[in-house]
């Protein structure tokens, strides 16, 4: 009886010290976080561990360790432009939706639009196409040259001054059909615009200079 009583307690306490080492959280990997913004000496940034015009997709996604997902969008203009994006990355503790902007060229832009299928059009007007194999592995070989960080927090005006500075200047638009005002401070040092939006998530949009 007394060695089954011992045999009960010790599995009792090996049961109590393993929960206990699931409680205790485990320590994340190093992140760079949105506002440590490194100007290369290409005068393009790095963010989020991207050297913007220089850091290719795949890597890019190796770097963030989440795989994005490629689009062809042809914008009302008739504009071009291949973006991946990612529903959701945390990095350093920070959750927030990205957007990439992969430096395609405009004629390699309309060969894929020749390949994709169907567009879909979006709520800014845009038609959205899928592409095909082929081109989804042609991108992971290029660079990205803009990124739109979404946080799942709103971000204000304070904390944006507090991480970044006061903004060389910033702009309002007018009033939209929805009597919506958007607000735009510019970074220019660093390529950084970040949008205000009147009931929407603030965005920090990183674009590579040349």
């Amino acid at each position: 009886m007394r060695i089954l009583r011992n045999v009960l307690l010790g599995l009792l306490l090996i049961v109590v010290g393993i929960a206990a080492l699931m409680l205790i959280p485990s320590p994340q990997a190093p992140a760079e976080k949105p506002w440590e913004v490194t100007v290369m000496p290409d005068g393009n940034s790095r963010v989020l561990g991207i050297h913007l015009g220089d850091t290719d997709y795949k890597t890019a996604q190796q770097q963030l360790g989440v795989f994005g997902k490629t689009a062809l969008f042809v914008d009302p203009d008739g504009s071009l432009s291949v973006e991946a994006y990612f529903d959701s990355i945390n990095l350093a503790g920070l959750s927030a939706k990205l957007i990439m902007n992969l430096g395609v060229s405009n004629d390699k832009l309309q060969a894929m639009q020749s390949r994709a299928g169907a567009g879909e059009l979006k709520p800014s007007g845009a038609h959205q196409y899928e592409l095909t194999d082929q081109d989804r592995q042609y991108l992971l070989s290029v660079p990205v040259i803009g990124l739109t960080y979404i946080p799942s927090v709103r971000l204000d005006r304070e904390m944006i001054q507090s991480r970044f500075g006061k903004p060389a200047r910033n702009e309002r638009s007018e009033r939209d059909e929805n009597g919506r005002v958007t607000e735009t401070w510019f970074y220019p040092d660093i390529g950084l615009s970040v949008l205000f939006q009147s009931e929407q998530k603030t965005l920090l949009i990183y674009r590579a200079k040349r």
